[in-house]
């Protein structure tokens, strides 16, 4: 191990020399440095990682200061991409790390090669559906397994409710469709041009403007904390990562979920491995592509 070995001494003595080892050698790939994407980061660090690809095209406002790790009320004024600030938390940590930012839409070139080309697991750290499309068809695509972390608060009358999910999907074995985790008509909606918006509002459709959702920081630190175990587990070998953990906050407790892949699913049965030929650059033209899965190839 070329970094001093006392850096990591504690964490040896939980997975050994040869786990830390793997996690030193691991490069990743975050897309999504919000509340738990930034959490995701940090923890990474610590860990020992020390190549990142980082996505994110969105800004720092004062509204993020309540969650987003490392942002400052001068990040807010300077309206600095979330980016810099996971990657300032990042170097923070770990000096020596390489970071490579990518301030633009996760729908752009250079996006999808950046994860195609450099990292052997992606965590998915997003709050819309076609974005996770997307990243399932990536990752099955090239062959990283890929960690999807979301966070839910509902509070509508006299029902409370709060909590989290990670989904560990690897190649072959599971996906974000085979969870259910990707609502297909709302990501084709997501996906249209402004063009085809406003066509398809003439017309009396849609699901009306998305208001923001409530975010509370500890609640994305325990989601971020289980996307980072499952993780743990997945590259030193300690156990096998659970493909489905929930927690259910008003109960405090965590499940495990024994979902097995769906035998039609399009992702897992026909996109592993197909690389180019996978066809995701479609997803970086404008507009809503017209083969998307669900019986539209």
């Amino acid at each position: 191990m070329s970094e001093p070995f006392d850096r990591y001494n504690r964490q040896i003595l939980a997975f050994g020399e040869d786990g830390q080892r793997r996690l030193c050698g691991t490069k990743v790939g975050i897309v999504g440095l919000g509340g738990i994407g930034a959490f995701v980061a940090q923890m990474l660090s610590y860990l020992g990682i020390k190549d990142f690809v980082l996505i994110d095209d969105d800004i720092v406002e004062e509204s993020n200061l309540n969650r987003l790790v490392g942002a400052s009320i001068e990040d807010a004024r300077d309206k600095a991409p979330k980016l810099e600030v996971a990657k300032r938390v990042i170097l923070h940590a770990h000096p020596q790390a390489i970071v490579r930012g990518v301030f633009k839409n996760l729908r752009s070139e250079e996006a999808i090669d950046s994860l195609a080309q450099a990292p052997d697991i992606i965590f998915g750290c997003v709050d819309n559906d076609s974005a996770r499309l997307i990243l399932s068809e990536l990752c099955a695509a090239y062959n990283k397994p890929l960690i999807d972390s979301g966070t839910e608060i509902i509070n509508d009358g006299g029902y409370q409710e709060f909590g989290g999910r990670v989904i560990v999907a690897r190649p072959g074995d599971y996906c974000l469709l085979c969870a259910d985790q990707v609502d297909l008509e709302v990501a084709r909606q997501e996906l249209e041009s402004d063009r085809e918006k406003i066509h398809r509002q003439v017309l009396g459709y849609g699901l009306g403007e998305k208001m923001p959702d409530p975010s509370v920081v500890s609640l994305n630190s325990i989601v971020a904390g289980l996307a980072v175990t499952e993780f743990l587990m997945l590259v030193t070998g300690l156990r096998e990562p659970l493909r489905r953990v929930t927690y259910k906050g008003m109960r405090g407790v965590f499940r495990e979920s024994t979902d097995k892949k769906k035998n039609n699913c399009f992702i897992c049965n026909s996109l592993v491995g197909k690389r180019e030929q996978a066809g995701i650059k479609r997803y970086a033209r404008t507009g809503l592509p017209t083969d998307l899965p669900g019986g539209q190839r």
